[in-house]
């Protein structure tokens, strides 16, 4: 199941099945020709991409969510390490698109995923938020029970504006994104290492970096479990949308390129896949190059 949510021309199997059903034409569980022509069709009808791709927002406007398809009425269900926790309506964009990107975030604030969201709701700055937000250690390291905690607080359809000034608007309207919960860039005062909100940070918490980056040489650590939710969350993803992980960063940190650096390409939009908010933005540190970091990237 989990390589079918995402069907073309070529597919086969129960999936294949269940769109012939939906449209209405011969059931034999073969995605041929006949059935590319039939979703294309129905995908002019319904103001989509006519493209004979089947994915999550042509299986929406046909009423079925492949994902559903394995759930029984048991506790463990598919997906559950998700918890949903949305925005209020009204502080997304509610204009559905399909997605082709997956960019990286971190807050540059404190580890609780719920008050980050809570913030977002209530701030005056517009419709600013993430699809997903993961929770994070607190800076003393004594707080651990949102460490590694995933929440979706835009549907996957939906999006938020979360990149900022410049680059492709096509990538802004056609991203998901991700936030890890994290205090960001240190300073280290009288031997204490502080964060820009001048709260102290634990040595263990703290990740110093061989190079400077984006003024700082040092960063409040992605912990363990963030970074285990966070390639968990980004292969959901891949799977869902038909997005290749391996492209963007993954890509670049194999050619022996700064993979975290602005580049041209990705802000103009040319390179799709995973990618982070510093590929787009000089004055932004997020995503940092923290070794656990680029070792969890190399490993998708």
């Amino acid at each position: 199941m989990k390589k079918q949510m995402v069907i073309k021309n070529g597919s086969h199997g129960e999936l294949v099945k269940i769109l012939q059903e939906l449209l209405k034409i011969k059931v034999d569980g073969i995605f041929g020709e006949n059935t590319r022509k039939s979703v294309i069709y129905f995908q002019k009808k319904n103001n989509l991409i006519s493209d004979g791709v089947v994915g999550p927002l042509t299986w929406k406007k046909l009423g079925f969510d492949p994902l559903e398809l394995n759930l029984d009425t048991d506790r463990e269900v598919y997906e559950n390490w998700i918890e949903t926790y949305h925005l209020p309506p009204g502080q997304y964009i509610n204009k559905e698109t399909s997605k082709q990107y997956i960019m990286l975030h971190h807050t540059a604030g404190r580890h609780n995923p719920y008050k980050t969201i809570d913030h977002w709701a209530n701030d005056n700055r517009g419709r600013v938020g993430t699809n997903y937000v993961i929770g994070g250690r607190s800076t003393d390291g004594r707080d651990l029970q949102f460490d590694g905690k995933i929440l979706r607080s835009i549907n996957d359809e939906y999006y938020g504006w979360h990149i900022g000034p410049g680059g492709s608007f096509y990538m802004k309207e056609h991203s998901l994104s991700i936030e890890l919960c994290n205090a960001g860039g240190l300073k280290n005062i009288n031997g204490v290492w502080k964060t820009w909100f001048n709260e102290e940070v634990r040595d263990n918490e703290v990740s110093v970096q061989k190079h400077q980056f984006r003024g700082y040489r040092a960063f409040q650590k992605y912990s363990d479990e963030q970074l285990k939710s966070t390639k968990a969350t980004c292969l959901f993803l891949a799977n869902k949308h038909n997005i290749d992980i391996r492209e963007g960063l993954h890509n670049i940190l194999k050619s022996n390129k700064n993979a975290f650096e602005f580049n041209e390409d990705i802000y103009n939009g040319k390179i799709k896949g995973l990618i982070s908010h510093t590929n787009v933005r000089t004055d932004k540190s997020d995503i940092f190059p923290q070794d656990e970091m680029v070792d969890m990237l190399l490993s998708l």
